[in-house]
């Protein structure tokens, strides 16, 4: 056992505690450090986990009245929206890892004839006559804690999953007629068989094997490949294929009074040699010598255990009308919503590359995509964000593993279109990342895009080089008036804030293997990226010159989204190298680097006054100087909060009087809450739900989240958005949704980047909603708590990494702690006390009764969820998840 005085050493180590804060600490010198074997305290939140999920359920008591609006089912790589017609069951396969084309594309453009990803078939299922039409007979329910769409009609019914565990979809059929229908299923596509374009080729075949029909589809352009495959197999034998014409094949089978079950498997590949077909084949067949509900039950049981692992149960009285009676609904509404984004990343986020953000493995229009192929860090992230704290990290590993790929081409494009050191992610690349042009023309690009000689241009050569990949395409266009500059060209911060989530997933996990392997490439190649780009001025302070504030404002110097970048990163990849042991050059480099870092620029400067809407007030923070480009092409709003939130240079932990004052009047003036408190409809998913909860202001919350998703994203039936336009249906806005919330129930956040981070329960939380809850905190402490009527009754901690623990007094009074063997009292503002790994702590204020058991089983729901509330300017918001009768 270490002595005391190591002991004490090692935590100085690892803590930067202000010397102010110090007097609030209270060390319980009554509990070992010793690692035993933790005491055993039983939970007091007793949770019905498939209760509370299924209040979440989509319930449609009428069909879905459109594709887009039916109920999503997956597994993390294949999956399919389910919705009916009067006479049957459809679906379109998709999976995550088929793309049309990769970054060297060269016969088409961003967006074009070959931009396209994801859909393998459409599946139609014609059950005969029309027991699916609206009536009293006809339900459609999501179960979300069974991942199962069931579709009940006129004695027939339909149920239907994607197995968690392989890539087959299993849907029975239940005809109970008295005189039952023939079957028919039909496998179509949406093109000819063959397509060329250019070098690129595309094609198709359908192959009848005895009881399934085979397809597979290929995509290749000189070295790429990617091929995918399904079959489809009607279990029994009963069933009889045939080819109906190039684009389509039937299996039909003869009327059956009872269950039949279709198996759909799928498989995808970027290897030529490798055999999709009978792989998908096998599966299929496998599927079909099994029951559905020995299949389902299979499949249940992972369900079970991802939804176990932590939970979110709310309600409220929302002033609906502005008079004493509380019945809006808000919080259970919301609540809802983030355990329906948690089933959809679940659903979607389990392969080798993360869903695209416009449709997902749910497009419903074949090949057709909005937007393309591509992805954005900007709409990408936002699903992922709350995905930490929900203990669903592993549904990251989609989305770091396809941009920690992308590390070797990033490291090249940093130098070849900015001149500098470290890794460039562009905000939009194809899945493979960034493309790098051959020397010559990658010079020529560089010249142009850093206009680094008075006569620079993109000759056609370059331009036709540059045709696919969108941040090359939107540069060497030539049809740009701003020159070089244009909404996505120029943006530097998307590798830093990649970088920044890479550490929150190493704090919540501890996993210093992944931090090696993940993390601290990120880090570093962001950290370089920014030191290099820097240029040392008469000042003495390191400038930038020449960067996009995100889409909103170009060509900025010292514009607040970098400085802020740098400021979140630079710490955090000091910090890692100094866990791994390397790079101690490096960190002198990037500590010097902050020292001497230009401040943020304020209102007041004469450069910020040119900038044509980069100013709320004189005296915060301004969007930059101006630069290369003026004119606003958004708000200042958008370039405003990135020190709050993703980089965390200010937090609730900063306690700096001045700057706590400018982030709370930018929030103030912030055009985009005003909009959102207005009801306005927005174009994209700001982060103002987020910033509201980090700056710890839960007063207006209720009427933020609830108009951001109703008024600002017109939100559908099963709460996608076609905000971007029609074929690019989104989650973004239920990501920002549920990060918020949870950022109201439960924050862990340090005084600066990389420091030891501080628990605090109900950071953010409105007046009037209640809460149980379960959330995980950075540190690997599993937090639990109870809110009811304003009052919390208690805290739970289960520490999983045996790291000291760090707490904000959630009740300002004296608090009773319970490690299983000792109560200990604890004062002060800020508690700490040591962990051991798996121990369980529970922390409840001295002057208060007890705590109980608490029983969280709400009852079924039946019906469509529906909320209400009236914004502060009296605009009444009402909104429905599922269809009503």
């Amino acid at each position: 056992m270490q002595s005391s005085s190591s002991r004490f050493h090692w935590l100085r180590r690892w803590v930067f505690v202000p010397a102010a804060a110090m007097t609030a600490f209270v060390w319980l010198s009554q509990i070992s450090w010793a690692q035993a074997a933790p005491p055993h305290i039983e939970s007091l939140l007793q949770v019905d986990y498939r209760a509370v999920v299924s209040q979440a359920d989509l319930i449609y008591l009428r069909p879905a009245p459109a594709a887009v609006q039916g109920q999503p089912i997956g597994n993390g790589k294949m999956g399919t929206m389910v919705w009916t017609t009067p006479g049957g069951v459809e679906m379109q396969i998709n999976r995550n890892d088929v793309f049309a084309v990769n970054k060297h594309h060269a016969s088409g453009s961003f967006a074009g004839a070959t931009d396209y990803c994801g859909a393998c078939c459409r599946i139609s299922v014609d059950v005969g006559g029309q027991p699916f039409r609206a009536g009293p007979a006809f339900s459609q329910r999501l179960s979300l804690y069974d991942a199962q769409s069931t579709v009940a009609g006129e004695e027939v019914s339909a149920r239907c999953f994607v197995s968690a565990n392989s890539d087959v979809l299993s849907l029975e059929i239940d005809d109970r007629r008295q005189q039952p229908q023939p079957l028919r299923i039909t496998i179509s596509m949406w093109r000819p068989p063959l397509a060329t374009t250019g070098a690129h080729r595309a094609e198709y075949e359908f192959s009848l094997d005895q009881d399934q029909v085979l397809l597979v589809r290929n995509f290749d352009e000189q070295d790429y490949h990617s091929g995918a495959a399904v079959a489809v197999q009607l279990a029994g034998g009963a069933g009889r294929a045939k080819r109906v014409d190039e684009r389509t094949c039937l299996i039909a089978a003869p009327a059956l009074r009872g269950k039949r079950t279709i198996h759909i498997a799928s498989a995808a590949s970027w290897m030529r040699e490798e055999n999709i077909v009978a792989t998908a084949s096998q599966l299929a067949g496998q599927a079909a010598a099994r029951s559905y509900d020995d299949l389902q039950a299979e499949h249940a049981r992972w369900w079970s255990s991802f939804w176990s692992r932590t939970f979110v149960a709310l309600s409220s009285g929302d002033d609906a009308d502005g008079g004493d009676e509380m019945d809006g609904g808000v919080a259970d509404f919301v609540g809802r919503l983030r355990n329906l984004h948690l089933y959809y990343m679940a659903s979607s986020s389990r392969g080798a590359l993360p869903p695209k953000w416009n449709g997902s493995i749910f497009s419903v229009d074949g090949d057709k995509r909005n937007w393309g192929a591509q992805f954005w860090v900007w709409t990408t992230e936002a699903s992922y964000f709350p995905l930490y704290a929900a203990d669903a990290i592993d549904l990251t590993d989609p989305f770091f593993n396809m941009y920690v790929k992308q590390l070797p081409d990033a490291r090249r494009a940093s130098q070849q279109r900015w001149g500098a050191k470290g890794a460039f992610f562009p905000e939009t690349t194809p899945f493979d990342g960034p493309l790098v042009l051959p020397a010559e023309a990658g010079r020529e690009f560089r010249d142009f895009f850093l206009e680094a000689t008075h006569d620079a241009a993109i000759s056609e050569r370059t331009a036709k080089l540059s045709k696919y990949e969108c941040s090359l395409a939107v540069v060497a266009s030539r049809t740009n008036p701003a020159g070089a500059y244009t909404w996505i060209s120029h943006m530097a911060s998307s590798g830093a804030e990649l970088a920044v989530q890479a550490w929150w997933r190493y704090r919540y996990t501890g996993d210093d293997r992944w931090l090696r392997s993940h993390a601290y490439p990120l880090l570093r190649g962001a950290a370089e990226f920014y030191r290099t780009m820097l240029r040392t001025e008469p000042d003495g302070r390191r400038h930038i010159h020449g960067t996009n504030q995100h889409e909103a404002f170009w060509g900025v110097n010292d514009g607040q989204v970098d400085l802020a970048a740098i400021r979140g990163v630079a710490p955090l990849a000091i910090r890692a190298a100094e866990i791994l042991e390397v790079d101690p050059e490096l960190r002198d480099q990037w500590r010097q680097m902050l020292e001497e870092l230009v401040p943020y620029t304020l209102g007041s400067d004469p450069e910020s006054r040119s900038l044509q809407g980069g100013v709320l007030a004189e005296d915060l923070w301004s969007v930059g100087h101006l630069g290369k480009v003026n004119g606003v092409h958004n708000h200042a709003a958008t370039a405003l909060g990135w020190p709050v939130f993703p980089f965390e240079d200010w937090t609730l932990e900063t306690q700096n009087a001045e700057t706590d004052r400018i982030v709370q009047a930018i929030a103030d003036l912030d055009p985009g809450r005003r909009d959102i408190l207005a009801g306005a409809h927005l174009a994209t998913a700001i982060r103002t739900p987020i910033l509201e909860a980090r700056l710890g202001r839960g007063e207006h919350l209720p009427q933020i989240l609830a108009s951001y998703y109703q008024k600002a994203f017109a939100p559908l039936p099963n709460a996608w958005s076609e905000f971007e336009g029609p074929t690019a249906h989104s989650i973004e806005h239920l990501g920002c949704l549920s990060m918020a919330l949870q950022e109201a129930l439960l924050q862990s956040v340090s005084a600066r980047p990389g420091g030891a981070e501080i628990i605090h329960v109900l950071p953010a939380w409105p007046k009037g909603w209640n809460a149980d809850f379960r959330l995980l905190a950075r540190g690997g402490f599993l937090v639990g708590g109870a809110v009811h009527d304003g009052r919390l009754s208690f805290v739970e901690i289960e520490s999983r990494r045996g790291e000291p623990c760090r707490l904000r007094n959630p009740w300002r009074h004296p608090v009773l702690l319970d490690d299983g063997r000792n109560t200990t009292l604890l004062t002060g503002d800020l508690l700490q006390f040591p962990t051991t790994t798996g121990g369980r702590y529970r922390l409840f204020p001295q002057n208060g009764p007890p705590p109980r058991a608490r029983r969280i089983a709400p009852a079924k729901t039946t019906a469509p969820t529906t909320m209400k509330i009236t914004l502060p300017g009296g605009q009444l918001v009402e909104g429905v998840l599922g269809v009503a009768r």
